[in-house]
């Protein structure tokens, strides 16, 4: 598909029309495979990335290999915090990385920051997409503070199973532990934990929730 016929397709009720003609005049459609880095910590802010399909992880990283994970985004969403980045000028401090095969429209940071003046659409769109990651991020803040690992492995694997439309997960313990910046011995322990209450199945590097 075209990028206009993409646009159309996702976008028509969330997007004006004259929005939905400036995005297929100055963005482009770009695909990733999973792992790809789409946007690094301590990187000039070229694009904002509109997810079309697949999932990508958003992360905070210290530059010494650890990290953690702020959210997703799936369809129709991008990130908000990148937005304010680049409509201010800065770096990011985030990652974005894909998660699985993924397609989205790159706009150009430079086109985003005049939308908010010439566009309810757009305005409404991000402070929509504001408020839910916002929210995402107070919930982990709230997880890590105040309830146990066990609590917080499955409000984890919930969430990704959510975002992939799949009780499946494809992960090694390393991962969920390094998205939620345990360490692996713990993870497993809690996973065998929730094994034997019968919550979920674990197989070779995939997790499947009953």
């Amino acid at each position: 598909m075209k990028i206009d016929e993409i646009v159309d397709e996702y976008f028509l009720n969330i997007f004006e029309k004259n929005l939905r003609n400036e995005i297929c005049k100055y963005a482009v459609l770009k695909h990733a495979e999973p792992d790809k880095i789409i946007l690094e910590i301590r990187r000039e802010i070229k694009f904002i990335p509109l997810i079309i399909s697949g999932v990508a992880k958003v992360m905070r990283r210290d530059g010494k290999g650890n990290g953690i994970l702020l959210h997703y985004l799936a369809a129709k969403q991008t990130s908000a915090i990148a937005i304010t980045y680049a409509i201010e000028n800065k770096n990011s401090e985030i990652r974005i990385k894909a998660e699985s095969n993924i397609s989205y429209i790159a706009i150009p940071s430079k086109v985003v920051n005049s939308w908010f003046e010439k566009y309810k659409s757009w305005r409404d769109f991000y402070l929509k997409e504001n408020q839910k990651q916002t929210s995402l991020l107070i919930e982990k803040i709230n997880n890590i503070a105040f309830e146990n690992l066990e609590f917080r492995v499955l409000k984890y694997l919930e969430y990704t199973s959510l975002t992939h439309k799949d009780k499946t997960i494809n992960r090694k313990h390393f991962d969920i532990a390094r998205d939620l910046k345990v360490s692996r011995e713990a993870i497993s322990r809690v996973l065998k934990k929730l094994e034997k209450e019968e919550m979920l199945s674990l197989g070779r590097n995939k997790i499947t929730l009953n």
